[in-house]
């Protein structure tokens, strides 16, 4: 389905060669190439007009294939993938369930870019192997599924299936809503090999959004899902509160059922719109759910509308702990952002932090840190250069495509003991588990095997189908006639270069197509339209929602002079600013002097 993109033309913006800052997009990792789809994106002149544009580019970062950005090595950006933004959906808020055994992955929920959504949901699915999408269909279930953005969701490649949790529902996420926008409590659960979907059991009847799901290999055969933060409607009439940090969902997939745990350690401020990924012990003592960032939600009140903060939230012990920047308390380091993504790369040695917008005062306007590297950040699970125990108690470093494995960092097993490759003793809450005859915590120690699945079409083991290039050339109308002449088997050469014109003509057309698509930008300025956010003129958050209120109301924030604001350290904002991402710096600072305070 669809049109190839050809290569960008000299002149026109793009995501690559006038980048400034990405966020609201979803993403997957297959065979070492992380795929970013949707959300919207700023370019290099936003900081004078204040210009967002929805993303109608479909790219990948190849993990292995790195380039030279501002100084620095980082995996190149490719932004030629098949995709018409007429016939495949531009969302924001959505999820990519991948399947590296299909070698495809499926476009779930999200909100459409131009604030409705013109078409029933479908699975559409990209085909890796030959750059195309596929539409599987709409979900068959006995009631139809109701659509939503910023649920939390997670594709599972290992056992075969997507899940997705909660979110907003709209008339931007469903077409044929005509209620207010509301938060769900539907939980689902679809099967890539047959194409099935099943509303399956939520925790509980009360709707959540803009929480993080991740999947760990525990459990029975098909593994366990970890639920956490966002937004929670506790009472059933449409008021929203902060889902506390330290209530823990688990979700056993093999019984249909959910248990709740609470949290001990360095329990993280309230936050939405974060991002989280799993890591594990290499034997499996130890489940690591590494979450940075987000939207500040009160209550209590905190200094910071948007955190930039990393924590470690380890299991089967469920203690939260805090390695970026200090080891104790809720201070954060400047240039908070949220609604960016996070994946674990690399055997889970290495979590890539892509894009975010960037709210707090004096920040909107700036380009992301990482500008010259395409919004990415990176951090080692392990430590810096997974080494378990860096000197300087660093995770921030510049990537490293020949760390392959991962390993438990020092923070981790100086709470639950062992040592960087497992061997955790504390199995268990400190206080014990909430409900002590529960299923949980038998399960949570169990490490299942995973029987091999086998794709369901064919796959080639060979030399896979080339992707196009983001730097080709067509092939010149001289070198055609040249090939051409002198023989008559080259008439048929000349057949096919000329449906390879053909094609690049058509391709040419569609990029001026698309291009005309975000000609006119969305006036969303500085900052991001959240599902719950109050706009101001240049529709941004400028401040987390306070207290309660009812969802889908406009809000009423404090203007930006009332607002408490952070003490901002030395090292100031830039809309231009270079060298490599402050976190890199600030962890190196932090470990000399101790902390780095908001």
């Amino acid at each position: 389905m669809g049109t190839h993109n050809n290569p960008v033309e000299v002149g026109e913006q793009n995501p690559r060669d006038n980048f400034c800052r990405r966020y609201g997009h979803q993403t997957t990792v297959i065979d070492d190439k992380l795929y970013i789809d949707g959300g919207y994106v700023n370019f290099d002149t936003f900081p004078t007009d204040n210009k967002t544009y929805p993303n109608t580019w479909l790219g990948f970062h190849d993990l292995n294939n790195f380039t030279s950005r501002g100084g620095e090595l980082w995996p190149n950006l490719n932004i030629s993938l098949n995709k018409d933004p007429e016939h495949i959906p531009t969302v924001h808020g959505g999820v990519l369930w991948g399947d590296s055994v299909n070698k495809r992955f499926f476009l779930v929920g999200g909100e459409e870019t131009r604030g409705y959504a013109s078409s029933a949901f479908h699975f559409h699915s990209y085909d890796i192997l030959y750059d195309r999408w596929d539409d599987f269909g709409e979900p068959e279930t006995v009631n139809p599924p109701n659509i939503s953005s910023y649920g939390a969701g997670v594709g599972v490649s290992e056992t075969g299936h997507g899940y997705y949790y909660g979110g907003w529902i709209s008339n931007a996420s469903m077409r044929g809503w005509t209620g207010p926008r509301t938060m769900s409590s539907n939980f689902y659960c679809y099967e890539y090999d047959t194409n099935t979907t099943t509303a399956v059991n939520p925790p509980d009847s009360r709707p959540r959004a803009e929480g993080a799901m991740a999947w760990i290999p525990a459990g029975d055969s098909v593994g366990m899902l970890v639920y956490f933060g966002g937004l929670v409607s506790p009472h059933g009439n449409e008021t929203t509160e902060p889902q506390p940090l330290d209530e823990i969902f688990l979700y056993d997939p093999s019984t249909n059922s959910w248990e709740t745990q609470r949290a001990t350690g360095e329990i993280p401020s309230n936050r939405r719109q974060f991002c989280a990924d799993a890591a594990w012990a290499p034997d499996r003592s130890s489940y690591n759910i590494y979450m940075w960032g987000g939207l500040s939600v009160e209550p209590p009140d905190v200094n910071v509308t948007a955190p930039n903060n990393m924590y470690i939230l380890t299991l089967p012990s469920f203690i939260w702990l805090k390695v970026f920047p200090d080891r104790r308390g809720n201070a954060s380091f400047e240039f908070g952002h949220y609604a960016a993504s996070c994946n674990m790369v690399k055997g889970n040695s290495q979590m890539f932090i892509i894009g975010g917008t960037y709210p707090n005062s004096g920040d909107e306007t700036m380009c992301d840190l990482a500008q010259a590297a395409w919004a990415q950040h990176n951090l080692f699970t392990g430590t810096k250069g997974n080494v378990g125990n860096d000197p300087n108690g660093t995770y921030w470093a510049l990537p490293d495509p020949s760390i392959t494995s991962n390993v438990v960092p020092i923070d981790v097993y100086r709470a639950v003991g062992g040592n960087k490759d497992g061997g955790a003793t504390l199995l268990s809450p400190r206080s014990g588990f909430d409900t002590p005859d529960g299923t949980i915590q038998s399960l949570i120690t169990k490490k299942p095997t995973f029987a091999a699945r086998s794709a369901t079409r064919v796959v080639p083991t060979g030399t896979p189908v080339p992707i196009p290039s983001s730097d080709s050339s067509p092939l010149s109308t001289g070198a055609i006639v040249g090939i051409a002449v002198g023989s008559a088997a080259a008439i048929g050469l000349l057949i096919i270069a000329w449906v390879v014109i053909g094609r690049h003509v058509l391709r040419k057309r569609e990029e001026q197509r698309r291009q005309s698509l975000v000609s006119e930008p969305y006036n969303f300025g500085p900052g991001f339209v959240s599902p719950e956010s109050a706009q101001t003129p240049f529709g941004i958050a400028e401040a987390p929602a306070t207290g309660r209120h009812r969802a889908g109301d406009d809000l009423t924030v404090s203007s930006p002079a009332s607002e408490p604001q952070p003490e901002r350290s030395s090292q100031q904002g830039s809309t231009n600013r270079t060298g490599p991402p402050a976190e890199l710096e600030a962890q190196r600072t932090a470990s000399q002097r101790g902390s780095v305070h908001l």
